[in-house]
């Protein structure tokens, strides 16, 4: 056995072929082993059959698997009533626990666990739940603390400051205004407006002192700091808690001016006492004091006895400190996206009284920040092209893609299993602490639906505040009358890889789909794309069938395309025919027979004929139409916006995509395809399987695969659908561009059920008297015609499929005679 030096101790390498019981022996029981094939002293064998893994290390994984059955019995009553699915649930929970006892962790950790995932049916059985742990304290302490990585926010965040600040202080020489000089940073969890703030404060070269308040859950990191005292709170009126808090503001700004440091970690807001804040001092010296309170939206939900929100006084006594804004700013932090709450507009803050004269044009209120260049941290394009996809696709650094959050915990000095955060991921995606895989409310069926399909949600939904709050939603940007937002869900794979467990359940398939028509009924999503939509559903579902419940895997073209195969509408056969050159050879005296017939028969003829089959002899020596043995992999679809340049499908660009596990859904109006999966057809090479959506009632099979029909065969060529400057990326990665790209055309507005391979046509012309022959070639692109993807999803799914595809929007019969001019006679 060998061992490796990790963090200045001694760990163990799982990597050797014989491990040492010993350094695995827990003090939970202990376990015969004296065997060859390695003795267990429970029975696995309702669970899952342990001698199925390799003998010569079954030892040691026998007693792991012992420590961790023995932990789950004896923490759960009636273990002999409960389910399998429950038991091993409990297992996976204390195995994370036995093996950080036993010195195995990090990537020794991760590879033990690709080693044993297997016998517990993890990658096979839908219905098994992972149990991971929530994050805990140790783990958000240790991710907290790693080096901290510069970027463009942490200079922008200085400079907003200053901006707000002179804003504020211009408004305040028309007079007394009695506003707050704050202004709110606003951003989804993970992406590290905490640590910002941290980081600035441990700048002592800075010009600012930061006074941190957090008014977090007892689970959240940094911990609560703040407590306001519960007496009397059922006779609390909002001016004592005004007056309270602008004391202790008083208190803490004092400090920050002397040095000295509070009486405790935790500040009490005292209620009830009649000591009056202490005078504030002019800074003599150049610092400023940015005065931040963390997770204020905890305080929206307590109220004074005569109905204000904590919220609300604490904004309340930020007034107090108008005169100090030149030197002094408060700064409100939180996911809690409703800057409605946070930072109102004048019209909708009932805490403002209007005055003689004001003037309400200068009485917006100052702009939020939006932290979001954090994202780039651990995106670096350029860095991930550097690796090779088979290093991208490892469950360390694949997900780390996305925002800090994610490599924080897989790094940190007590680092998570990439399970566990697969399942931290999914409940956050929820805001749930179950391992519940059920949906049942909408908010969380549109962040597992826009995390997957790429969604276009509404700035003026009202699911947009909640997204962002409570369902890992990214904020772009906010209206100046804060009453819409701008939100999306960029590409990050521990989510997406995560949300598929939630649509491996085919009830919660059902529920996203009648949700879907419930959000284009009341404008939540975009309706002018709903087939488009239907069709990434149905590719990303084809996807996770083809690649399992592993989280990541590379699949063949033809493997993924034969999930598209439905009662009528074989598409393995088709495959099987475009792996071919698509041309058949002929009898040359049958043709010159059908010549004579025309009175064609010329005396060159037999010699062209036979030079016509050598070519297609010469055909079938050549590539076959089709890259069915390329590899396809993806989890999620992200968006290609327009590009200044003009280059947007590029070599690169797929290299990238395929790397993150990601589909392109191209921008609306892009000449002949609506979406690109990146297909590895060589080590690094890439070409692309063009997608075409159709949502027409008058399309038919034959019409769209005739050869005269350009939707399939000239739309989705890459001689109309790429650039100029396009092209030229490929052929430089040596691309051969004269091969057709794979397609598929969705006709999901079809009824009838069918598929085809497209056709075209080539004209070659004889030598004498302008006769002419015509070829007819198979086309590399299948059409799909119709729904009932029953392999896909159950019966009763795929109806709702049917009834979203012909949903339209009816007002009722009243509504139309009672607002005539609107809806028409």
């Amino acid at each position: 056995m060998s061992k490796r030096k990790v963090d200045g101790s001694e760990r163990m390498s799982i990597d050797d072929e014989k491990e040492d019981v010993s350094m695995v022996d827990a003090t939970a029981g202990t376990t015969d082993t004296s065997s060859e094939g390695g003795q267990h002293q429970h029975d696995f064998s309702s669970l899952f059959d342990v001698d199925a893994i390799d003998a010569s290390q079954r030892q040691s994984y026998v007693t792991i698997l012992d420590k961790a059955y023995e932990r789950a019995n004896s923490a759960t009553e009636n273990w002999g009533n409960i389910s399998r699915t429950v038991k091993i649930g409990r297992m996976v929970m204390m195995l994370g626990d036995v093996l950080r006892e036993s010195g195995i962790t990090g990537a020794d950790r991760d590879r033990y666990w690709e080693r044993v995932a297997p016998f517990f049916e993890i990658r096979e059985k839908s219905d098994l739940v992972d149990h991971g742990p929530m994050i805990d304290q140790s783990a958000a302490a240790s991710a907290f603390d790693l080096d901290y990585t510069s970027h463009a926010d942490d200079a922008a965040f200085l400079t907003h400051l200053e901006e707000q600040r002179k804003i504020f202080l211009k408004r305040r020489q028309r007079g007394p205004q009695g506003n707050a000089p704050f202004f709110a940073v606003i951003q989804s969890s993970g992406y590290g407006k905490s640590r910002l703030i941290s980081q600035i404060s441990a700048c002592r070269d800075q010009q600012y002192d930061v006074i941190y308040w957090t008014f977090a859950s007892k689970q959240a990191y940094p911990p609560k700091n703040v407590e306001i005292s519960e007496l009397q709170f059922n006779s609390l009126r909002r001016e004592a808690l005004e007056k309270a808090l602008h004391r202790e503001i008083s208190v803490a700004v004092g400090n920050a001016q002397s040095g000295r440091q509070a009486d405790s970690e935790t500040i009490f807001i005292r209620l009830g006492t009649n000591t009056k804040p202490p005078q504030m001092q002019q800074r003599t010296d150049q610092k400023r004091i940015i005065f931040v309170v963390d997770e204020a939206s905890e305080l929206l939900g307590k109220f004074t006895s005569d109905g204000v929100s904590f919220y609300r006084a604490l904004r309340t006594a930020f007034t107090k400190f108008e005169t100090e804004a030149s030197w002094l700013f408060f700064v409100v932090m939180s996911t809690f996206s409703s800057i409605t709450y946070l930072s109102p507009e004048l019209a909708m803050d009932p805490s403002f009284k209007p005055y003689s004269g004001y003037d309400d044009v200068n009485q917006n209120p100052l702009n939020p920040f939006i932290l979001g260049s954090s994202f780039r941290v651990n995106n670096d394009r350029h860095a991930i092209l550097t690796k090779t996809v088979e290093e991208c696709h490892d469950p360390q650094c694949l997900y780390s893609m996305g925002r800090p959050l994610w490599k924080a915990l897989l790094t940190c000095a007590t680092p998570m299993f990439t399970h566990e955060l697969l399942s931290y991921g999914r409940k956050k995606l929820r805001n749930s602490l179950d391992n519940d895989i059920k949906l049942t409310k909408k908010e969380e069926i549109l962040a597992v639906l826009s995390v997957r399909l790429c969604l276009s949600i509404s700035p003026t939904s009202w699911y947009v505040p909640s997204l962002v709050a409570c369902h890992m939603g990214t904020a772009l940007s906010i209206s100046e009358d804060r009453m819409s937002m701008v939100v999306t869900y960029p590409s990050e794979p521990v989510l997406a890889v995560g949300a598929k467990m939630f649509m491996k359940n085919q009830e919660n398939i059902g529920r996203m789909i009648s949700a879907l028509q419930d959000f284009l009924t009341h404008g939540a999503v975009d309706r002018g794309y709903k087939g488009e939509l239907i069709v990434r559903l149905l590719m990303t579902l084809a996807m996770d069938k083809a690649m399992g419940s592993t989280g990541v895997k590379e699949v063949r073209l033809k493997d993924y395309l034969v999930h598209f195969n439905r009662n009528g509408a074989d598409v393995s056969k088709l495959i099987e025919g475009l792996e071919s050159s698509g041309c058949e050879d002929f009898d040359v005296e049958e043709e010159l027979k059908k010549l004579k017939r025309l009175n064609l028969d010329w005396p060159d003829s037999r010699a062209m004929l036979e030079e016509k089959l050598e070519e297609k002899k010469r055909n079938r020596a050549s590539p076959p139409l089709m890259y069915a043995d390329g590899r396809v992999c993806f989890t999620h679809f992200v968006y290609l916006s327009k590009s200044t340049q003009g280059e947007l499908i590029t070599h690169d660009l797929l290299k990238y995509a395929y790397r993150r596990s990601a589909a392109i859904v191209v921008e609306e109006g892009h000449r002949g395809i609506d979406k690109v999966i990146p297909l590895r057809v060589e080590e690094d090479k890439f070409v692309g399987l063009v997608v075409q959506d159709k949502n027409r009632v008058s399309d038919t099979l034959q019409s769209l695969t005739n050869a005269d029909n350009d939707a399939t065969h000239h739309k989705v060529n890459v001689e109309y659908f790429l650039t100029e400057a396009e092209k030229e990326t490929f052929r430089s990665a040596g691309v051969d561009l004269e091969r057709n790209w794979p397609a598929i055309l969705f006709a999901v507005g079809v009824d009838k059920v069918g598929a085809e391979v497209a056709t075209q046509l080539e004209q070659k012309r004889f030598r004498r008297n302008n006769v002419s022959d015509t070829d007819r070639f198979n086309f590399p692109c299948i059409v799909l015609t119709g729904l009932d993807y029953f392999n896909l999803m159950s019966d009763e799914a795929a109806d709702r499929l049917k009834k979203l595809r012909n949903f339209e929007f009816v007002p009722s019969l009243q509504k139309r005679e009672d607002i005539p001019i609107t809806y028409g006679s």
